[in-house]
């Protein structure tokens, strides 16, 4: 692929980025068999985004063979690191940090290993990957761009949370936060078919007056339903 064949590079760019998301399904489906012996299928959605995010620095650079690589290697970081958030206790309900975290790493880093020296030379300033080239300099050069962008990201993020907790806080009520914020946001269930209700709980019909026009209608429309 030449720098002038556009119609081309954009092509080969799909191919990569689809055959990556492929094998970050299986990655993430086959890790979440092994380690918690069931199929679950949100592993094997949090691998395909895992799998998309890491092969975005190098879809453009690498050969598919790569991309599969990259792929299934973020599916199965996608799932490892789900686990692991989860058990350190960090508020992650839908596994946002742990894919997007540790798999932007991975393909941040990935770039420097497997990029093709040609399509690095002729589509970019960079050189190619240690696979190809037995050279560290361009993986060096990914590894410092991962702490600059996280160093400087980690920096803004804590000053910006800091403030605003500081100032009007970050957190919900305890009960607020149990029932979900589409509740007490936007009287409404964002996935009714869940909702096991709780005599007396938040956004029961006992608290009927205190929730919104749209939550009492939400919150009666099961006891018509059974009546």
């Amino acid at each position: 692929i030449q720098s002038g064949d556009k119609l081309g590079y954009f092509a080969y760019v799909a191919l990569t980025t689809n055959v990556a998301a492929a094998a970050g399904a299986l990655g993430g489906i086959l890790t979440s068999w092994a380690v918690v012996r069931k199929p679950d299928l949100s592993m094997l959605l949090n691998g395909v985004i895992a799998a998309l995010v890491a092969v975005t620095a190098a879809c453009g650079f690498v050969a598919p063979w790569a991309a599969i690589v990259i792929g299934f290697v973020a599916g199965a970081i996608a799932v490892g690191a789900v686990l692991w958030v989860e058990s350190i206790g960090i508020d992650d309900p839908i596994g946002a940090v742990a894919v997007h975290w540790l798999a932007v790493v991975w393909g941040t880093l990935e770039t420097g290993l497997f990029a093709l020296p040609a399509l690095a030379s002729n589509l970019a300033t960079g050189s190619g990957g240690l696979v190809y080239t037995r050279s560290a300099h361009q993986l060096g050069v990914q590894a410092l761009g991962v702490l600059a962008v996280g160093a400087f990201t980690f920096s803004a993020s804590f000053a910006s949370l800091w403030t605003m907790k500081r100032i009007a806080g970050i957190r919900v009520e305890a009960r607020v936060e149990q029932a979900g914020l589409d509740v007490s946001e936007h009287g409404m269930w964002g996935y009714p078919e869940f909702y096991i209700p709780v005599p007396g709980g938040y956004g029961s019909e006992s608290q009927a007056a205190a929730l919104s026009p749209g939550m009492r209608h939400h919150a009666t429309t099961p006891a018509l339903a059974e009546g």
